[in-house]
């Protein structure tokens, strides 16, 4: 707190400190970035500060948030890249894809969570669960993931 001196009250200096220790703490994987990395995150974040509603909590079900941009497109990024092979999950309505003459039967079935192979399409067929939503997909999905180390 400033008085018209401009000087902080007793106290209130630790507390600020504290919290931009915290601050760096928290956001320290962010201030490292540089260049198009840096960028990059700041238009994602951009983006969810217009709408924070397609940012959806999904680690209670798979560990992962969802980034739920609308019209059956998904990416999921996985809070600890270094347990799974499926740091980053993309997911699509496949109904568009299905129309256009794309084959479910010649592609795999969506493994459980942590199963998937990087880099192989895979499918989900209408009302079966998501293991990455942990509930049923209204529509048949392709996932596909990418292990990024």
């Amino acid at each position: 707190m400033f008085f018209l001196s401009g000087r902080l009250v007793a106290g209130d200096q630790p507390v600020a400190e504290d919290e931009l220790i915290r601050l760096k703490r928290e956001y320290a994987d962010v201030f490292a970035l540089q260049g198009t990395s840096k960028a990059e995150i700041l238009a994602i974040a951009r983006i969810l500060h217009a709408k924070p509603e397609i940012a959806i909590d999904q680690t209670a079900a798979s560990g992962e948030y969802c980034f739920n941009s609308g019209v059956g497109t998904m990416v999921h990024f996985a809070t600890q890249p270094e347990r799974t092979p499926e740091d980053v999950v993309y997911e699509f309505d496949a109904s568009g894809l299905i129309t256009a003459g794309l084959d479910p039967a010649r592609m795999q079935q969506l493994p459980e969570r942590g199963r998937m192979t990087p880099g192989v399409w895979y499918f989900l067929p209408r009302g079966q669960q998501d293991p990455h939503h942990a509930h049923a997909m209204p529509n048949p999905t392709i996932a596909i993931a990418v292990n990024v180390k």
